[in-house]
């Protein structure tokens, strides 16, 4: 589904997101002409925008009024939109509002959520009738980045055609991670783009003409090393999927599946376990606080560094210093 919330931004050449929160509700009038260029019925509780990778990310919550709902879509840029949850009732991408897409399928087996690709300059309408609550990400394509993060590999090909309420759990899975990504603190965009080069190197995947020089080889030992070293470096640093690519010379796509294939995690996963050990080592010294070690370990506060050194070691830092010294 398709949710543009802002009439300001469905014009031509604005590619960008400014999604209003306050409710806005259009008169209740029957509109029938597919080329209405009003929004109607729609309510967005929740718009959260990021960006990774120089591609705008929005997690956002629809709620539609009672009876029929949608909004236009006009961009300059191809749009990602991911629907990971439908509230009583279903909603869909239409590039005419009187037309119907074929029925989706019905019942406890019909796949939760969907996927639409929309090129860039192509009128879409997100419609829905009797449908509660959306909870979407949505993806702003931006072809030359997503250049950058493939390299060689990268085709526009599957950007250039329209594809409707389609099925990918690959998709889905990576926008669910998106979207249970509560931490907002700048070093988490390793994390985000790395799932925003995950999505676009399987958009590009959908092309069916097989590419060649697909690289399967990890990092060789100088490329990991210095990956590992800069990393370490900056424990207590934001750090970026393109400033390590660059490090071994490889798009952010290749560096992020030679660096998998390498050391068996993500490169998000990787530094977030470099700081739970360095802040184990802190943690020996009795003389430092808690606060003193979240900060010093790139952590924003002291929740956050417990929340994450419970995820990686089972408990939290202050009952792992008391089994330290007991």
């Amino acid at each position: 589904m398709i949710l543009w919330i802002n009439e300001s931004l469905v014009g031509p050449g604005d590619p960008l997101l400014s999604i209003p929160v306050a409710p806005r509700r259009e008169e209740a009038v029957d509109r029938s002409d597919a080329h209405s260029s009003g929004l109607h019925n729609v309510v967005t509780l929740r718009a959260v925008r990021h960006v990774w990778s120089g591609i705008d990310v929005h997690d956002i919550r629809i709620k539609a009024l009672p009876g029929r709902s949608w909004h236009p879509l006009n961009c300059d840029r191809p749009v990602l939109s991911i629907v990971v949850n439908e509230l009583h009732g279903q909603c869909e991408a239409r590039l005419d509002l009187s037309a119907r897409n074929a029925p989706r399928q019905s019942g406890r087996q019909r796949p939760v959520g969907h996927i639409s690709l929309i090129p860039a300059g192509v009128p879409a309408w997100g419609y829905s009738d009797g449908i509660d609550q959306v909870e979407e990400v949505r993806v702003v394509l931006d072809v030359d980045r997503m250049k950058e993060i493939m390299g060689e590999e990268f085709t526009s090909a599957p950007l250039q055609e329209p594809r409707l309420v389609f099925n990918d759990e690959s998709l889905q899975a990576l926008a669910r991670l998106l979207m249970t990504n509560e931490d907002t603190a700048e070093w988490s965009s390793l994390f985000g783009e790395s799932l925003v080069a995950a999505m676009v190197a399987r958009l590009s995947n959908l092309d069916p003409v097989p590419r060649r020089n697909h690289r399967r080889l990890g990092l060789s030992t100088r490329q990991l090393s210095a990956v590992t070293d800069f990393i370490r470096d900056n424990i207590a640093s934001p750090i970026r999927l393109s400033e390590l690519a660059s490090l071994a010379d490889l798009s952010p796509s290749q560096f992020g599946r030679a660096f998998k294939i390498s050391t068996g995690t993500t490169p998000h996963l990787w530094h977030l376990d470099a700081r739970i050990e360095s802040a184990k080592r802190l943690l020996a010294d009795r003389s430092n606080s808690l606060a003193e070690i979240a900060l010093d370990t790139g952590f924003s506060e002291q929740s956050h560094f417990t929340r994450a050194f419970r995820v990686v070691t089972g408990i939290p830092p202050g009952a792992w210093r008391r089994d330290l010294t007991s």
